[in-house]
C-alpha cells in the first residue's frame, strides 16, 4: 500500500527499510516514537558522537528539527515523513513541490518516514530512508559514502526501533 513517502520521493537511488512489531496500538507507538529519547542507547549515542552529529536534544522530534529535517506531512497515528536536501550543507525544505522535483540545483534529497500499521500481532512499525542523487557527481560521491555508512545507519534505525519497543512496553 503506497504511503506518504511515495508522494514525496517516488524515485530514488538508495533505500533502507527496517521493521518491528510491537504489541500495542499504533497510537501508542506513534506517541512513543515522538517522545523517544535516543540517548537511551549507548550505540546510538556513540555513533552520533563518532559521526560528529551535533544534537541539543536527544528526544526524537526535537532531534529531527535540530538536524534541519523538514516535516513534509503527517497522518496522525499512521505515518509521517521528514526530509532534507543538500547543496553543500543540509537545508530546510521551503517548497514541498520543489523537493519532489529533480529539476533543481540541489545535489541530494533524502526522505525518511515512519509508518504504523495495525496487525493481528500489534503494530508493525517500519522506517524507510530514500536517497536521490540529483547529479552524476553526487551519485558517485554518495555511493562511496553509503558503502561505509550504511551498516551504521542501519544499526541506528534498528536501535531506534528496539528503544521504541522497550519504551512502549514500559509505558503500558
Amino acid at each position: 500500500m503506497p504511503g506518504l513517502i511515495d508522494k514525496y520521493r517516488s524515485t530514488f537511488d538508495y533505500s533502507e527499510i527496517h521493521k518491528i512489531t510491537i504489541g500495542a496500538p499504533p497510537e501508542a507507538c506513534y506517541k512513543g516514537l515522538m517522545e523517544l529519547n535516543l540517548s537511551g542507547s549507548s550505540i546510538v549515542s556513540f555513533l552520533f558522537w563518532l559521526r560528529g552529529i551535533p544534537f541539543k536534544s536527544t528526544v526524537f522530534k526535537d532531534f529531527a528539527l535540530g538536524m534541519k529535517f523538514t516535516l513534509l506531512e503527517e497522518s496522525q497515528w499512521n505515518e509521517f515523513v521528514y526530509a532534507f536536501q543538500t547543496k553543500q550543507v543540509i537545508e530546510w525544505i521551503e517548497i514541498k513541490e520543489d523537493f519532489c522535483s529533480d529539476l533543481t540545483d540541489h545535489h541530494l534529497k533524502v526522505a525518511w518516514n515512519f509508518k504504523f500499521m495495525q496487525t493481528d500481532k500489534g503494530c508493525e512499525v517500519s522506517t524507510e530512508t530514500r536517497i536521490k542523487c540529483i547529479t552524476r557527481k553526487s551519485k558517485i560521491l554518495f555511493s562511496v559514502y553509503w558503502f561505509f555508512i550504511r551498516p551504521f545507519s542501519s544499526l541506528i534505525r534498528l536501535e531506534m526501533l528496539r528503544l521504541l519497543r522497550k519504551k512502549v512496553r514500559n509505558t503500558r
